[in-house]
């Protein structure tokens, strides 16, 4: 199988302005001669989001997130390796070499397996046009033409002739690959029986997935394909690579259910998609924002639905800005669009769509519900609440309207909504001894940061000896990191780790980078390096340590707690040294 050449890929990020990259996706603000902003990875108050351009990575001093611009690619959209590869190619206007093209297309296999199983399943309504499936859908009230162009399918339990048709064309691997099939000391089986199935197409119209309902009692009711490479369930969307070519609608409706997007269609609401079984996401929301600017999310009435739409509303505040706008609609407890547009008409629900609530007033709904505004402490909970979410708005025009709507209903300025209500006395600051995991960690990103910068004065064998015998996970992806630098590769700058160490500053010579080192790897050796403490007692017996790291060797020691036997001996020999 060809690959994407490791020098195109290192020239792609070398040649990538990584704020003009970020800056596509994230509302960046200039700090000295780095960038920040909130996280677009987890929720905060305060901006820890940082990008260098002179290193070329972010990190995130919240999470931890960190990378290059692929890694930030991958994370926030969502993407394999190799997608974030083309992406950014595609943002620098450079053409991906042909070698790789077969990488990139090296599901097509599985496309084509895919296609057969829901071409298959779907044959099963043409053949058996009384059975328990074909009278559920039309109960349903989904009509042939919904059912072809959906490819909507069922899945019996025996499908040994589908299989044996696939391996006729196709390795055994695979159709394994494809998640249709599983594999046991029995043989190979069927995924998805005696369900409902509903293919699931990527952007590009090739099926990847599917979703089952079951058709009895069997459990669980739903089933989706299994995530990989090809199918991202935090990625993908029931219905897009219709809704998206859609003219009539200027928004995207999602709704909870395939069967809603189905019966949507039909009715000619062909703006609506469906999440796959799982929470929104922001990288849904991001595909949806490239092709329109108003998302509407359709939810059930009840304390439920009020959550999952509240859980909605986190994700989009950081991404609802400029013209692209979020709105929410509520059915009845107990309807879903599937039921109600059948039951009352398309006019009824698209005049529903268009009363739907705005960011602003849901908020306001959610948070007020259950309280009392004659109450002066409910207010107060209510705007504490509003402070939460402000904070994780980054729209300032949207700021700015919430700040009006409570100011409007609660008859309180906007100035006292934002005014903190009383200083808070803060304690006097106490100095924290740092917990052995927080210093340990420390001297890991130090050493990345001494070798990076001085590798042609820093002797590492010894201690990459220690690295290369140890079993703990950290130690290892250390020696990774260490290793790739030492080698020249440029692996290393997608770790999250190593862009973690780079946002270290640091004013020292090579001498001092030395001593530093040799510190750093001690203290890390003392822990983690069962046989150090026999190696340094040898080089005090024959009188081979230095002045400074005797000295430092003797304080760590001393501040031990419970020092061993064999630890005491070695400080009685650099006391006497």
């Amino acid at each position: 199988m060809a690959r994407i050449p490791r020098d195109f890929i290192d020239r792609l990020v070398d040649d990538s302005d990584i704020v003009s990259v970020l800056g596509q996706y994230l509302n960046l603000t200039k700090k000295s001669s780095n960038y920040v902003t909130n996280c677009p990875f987890h929720e905060e108050k305060t901006a820890s989001f940082t990008v260098s351009p002179q290193k070329s990575i972010y990190h995130c001093f919240g999470c931890k997130k960190g990378g290059n611009v692929l890694t930030f690619l991958q994370d926030y959209d969502g993407l394999t390796f190799l997608e974030a590869v083309e992406k950014l190619a595609e943002i620098n206007g450079v053409q991906m070499p042909q070698s790789s093209k077969k990488e990139y297309d090296n599901f097509s296999s599985i496309y084509a397996i895919n296609k057969i199983v829901a071409d298959h399943y779907y044959s099963f309504f043409i053949n058996n046009p009384s059975s328990e499936a074909t009278n559920y859908l039309k109960e349903r009230g989904i009509e042939g033409k919904t059912v072809k162009d959906f490819l909507i399918g069922f899945s019996e339990n025996n499908q040994t002739q589908l299989l044996n048709a696939l391996l006729k064309q196709f390795s055994e691997k695979d159709i394994l690959t494809s998640g249709t099939f599983l594999k046991n000391d029995k043989g190979i089986f069927p995924f998805f029986r005696n369900r409902i199935m509903f293919p699931i197409n990527n952007i590009k119209g090739n099926i990847i997935g599917f979703g089952g309902r079951a058709l009895g009692d069997q459990l669980p009711k739903y089933l989706n394909s299994k995530d990989s490479p090809f199918f991202r369930k935090s990625r993908e969307l029931y219905g897009f690579d219709k809704a998206r070519s859609c003219k009539g609608f200027d928004y995207f409706f999602v709704t909870e259910g395939y069967m809603d997007v189905d019966m949507l269609h039909q009715h000619g609401v062909d703006c609506a998609v469906a999440s796959l079984g799982t929470s929104f996401t922001n990288q849904h929301l991001n595909n949806l924002f490239r092709y329109k600017n108003k998302v509407i999310f359709c939810f059930d009435s009840d304390e439920a639905g009020l959550k999952a739409a509240w859980r909605a509303l986190n994700i989009s505040l950081s991404l609802a800005i400029d013209d692209k706008t979020i709105r929410f609609m509520f059915l009845p407890e107990g309807e879903d669009p599937d039921s109600f547009i059948n039951a009352n008409g398309r006019k009824a629900l698209l005049d529903r769509i268009e009363r739907s609530m705005d960011i602003e007033t849901f908020v306001f709904q959610f948070l007020k519900r259950k309280r009392d505004l004659e109450s002066s402490e409910d207010v107060r909970i209510i705007l504490f609440e509003l402070k939460k979410i402000l904070s994780s708005v980054r729209s300032d025009f949207l700021k700015e309207t919430l700040l009006a709507k409570f100011s409007k209903e609660l008859n309180i300025n906007k100035e006292t909504i934002l005014r903190n209500q009383a200083e808070v006395k803060k304690a006097p600051k106490v100095e924290k001894t740092h917990s052995n995991d927080a210093s340990y960690e420390k001297n890991i990103l130090l050493l990345i940061y001494l070798l990076d910068l001085f590798k042609q004065d820093l002797i590492i064998d010894d201690f990459m000896s220690f690295l290369s015998a140890s079993d703990n996970e950290d130690m290892l992806n250390l020696m990774a990191i260490l290793q790739s630098i030492n080698n020249d590769s440029r692996k290393h700058k997608e770790n999250s780790t190593y862009a973690s160490a780079m946002m270290i500053t640091l004013k020292i010579t090579a001498e001092e980078a030395k001593e530093e080192f040799e510190r750093a790897s001690d203290e890390l050796r003392l822990k983690f390096d069962h046989g150090f403490i026999a190696y340094l007692t040898d080089l005090a017996n024959k009188k081979q340590l230095s002045q400074p790291r005797k000295e430092r060797l003797q304080k760590l020691l001393n501040l031990k707690e419970n020092a061993s036997d064999q630890e005491q001996q070695l400080i009685q020999l650099l006391n006497a040294y």
